[in-house]
């Protein structure tokens, strides 16, 4: 529940209505219905009566009984309604932290007090409360004032269908907009990549905007997203045994480090990747091909990493084959260059696989390094 205070309004109540509350409920579809004559953009018929706006609350109420949705009423201290919101949490099962928000309506002579920013601002409260971690909505194409108001609120605009919004003759646009209301951990957000249940690609194709395919695996472009599973990786001790560094201690250090990689893809095109297994999307690990960040020599250094319950299964090679045949098309000429610990012994024999050699010791400020070279072709 929000009072005046809460939003900063003379004596206003925002919350949820209950079922069994029928003068409010009754006075919410008055409201509604009155703003739909009146020809504002609800997705409704100008025509709509109260008793038929009803029965469309009706399965609001029900699941709000059932926490997957929220009818919100903004009262005076009379209890007179002066605005109105919803959300309802997707039916899909797929979907259920996804939510809504609709029927945001705020009565003539309450505009401009800011009532329809505390309903919106009571609406993400209620929501984030209930484990919804998306909000949508559709906003008309010609309502510029509500898109803005939501863009003030955080919603991004994510799409439109152009003409399928029907007034008369006229057709209009239809919004689609969204706001994050934030992700529990451990999440791994794989957006559109083709990994997991459901991913397919058409006939012949390896390769998108920010992955390509191998025959095992997926190999990505760094995102944010991939910052738990990198330090659990690199903070793993046994993934560090030949590391003089050690593994990495603070989970503050990994977001410049991922910057570092993304930034280079965005200026270079190519870069150390994201390795992942498309039959369900888990990082398995990093590898790829770029400058290193400090070095008097003009190389491309070969870097993969995995976790241990990925080791011994040729990931590294395969992944190794795929930076190699990166180099020779966005660098030609310049060598691939891998600095390995003399005692990692599974490192070195994946250096030897992809057909780099040995060319002798090298001394660095972490101590001395085997330098395995070859330059790529086509």
């Amino acid at each position: 529940m929000r009072t005046a205070r809460d939003a900063g309004l003379p004596l206003i109540r925002i919350a949820p209505v209950d079922k069994s509350d029928h003068t409010t409920i009754a006075s919410i579809a008055d409201l509604v219905v009155t703003a739909a004559a009146r020809g504002e953009a609800l997705g409704l018929s100008a025509t709509i009566t109260v008793p038929q706006y009803l029965d469309r609350l009706a399965p609001v109420l029900a699941d709000a009984a059932l926490g997957n949705a929220a009818l919100l009423a903004a009262t005076d201290p009379d209890g007179a309604v002066l605005g109105t919101a919803q959300w309802t949490r997707s039916p899909y099962p797929t979907r259920r932290f996804l939510a809504e928000l609709d029927r945001v309506v705020v009565a003539p002579s309450a505009r401009g007090q800011g009532v329809g920013q505390a309903l919106i601002d009571a609406i993400v409260t209620h929501a984030r409360a209930a484990d919804i971690e998306l909000l949508v909505l559709e906003a008309r194409g010609n309502n510029h004032g509500a898109i803005a108001l939501y863009e003030r609120n955080g919603f991004q605009y994510a799409g439109a269908l152009r003409n399928v919004v029907a007034i008369g003759p006229a057709r209009h646009d239809m919004v689609l907009m969204s706001r994050d209301l934030g992700r529990p951990p451990g999440l791994d957000l794989l957006g559109d990549l083709p990994a997991g249940d459901g991913a397919s690609l058409p006939r012949g194709v390896f390769q998108g905007r920010d992955w390509q395919r191998t025959e095992r695996l997926l190999l990505c472009v760094p995102t944010p997203q991939v910052a738990d599973a990198y330090f659990a990786i690199h903070g793993d001790p046994a993934t560090n045994v030949h590391n003089p560094a050690g593994p990495v201690r603070d989970p503050a250090a990994v977001p410049p480090v991922l910057e570092v990689w993304q930034r280079h893809w965005r200026e270079e095109g190519y870069g150390y990747w994201v390795v992942r297994d498309p039959q369900d999307g888990r990082v398995l690990g990093f590898a790829g091909v770029r400058p290193p960040l400090q070095d008097d020599e003009v190389f491309l250094n070969l870097y993969y990493r995995f976790r241990p319950d990925a080791w011994g299964k040729g990931y590294a090679t395969e992944a190794g084959r795929a930076a190699i045949a990166m180099a020779a098309k966005v660098a030609p000429g310049l060598p691939v260059v891998a600095l390995i610990r003399p005692k990692n012994a599974p490192s070195l024999r994946v250096a030897e696989r992809l057909g780099l050699r040995l060319e002798g010791e090298v001394e660095r400020q972490l101590g001395t390094y085997l330098k395995y070279s070859v330059v790529p072709t086509l």
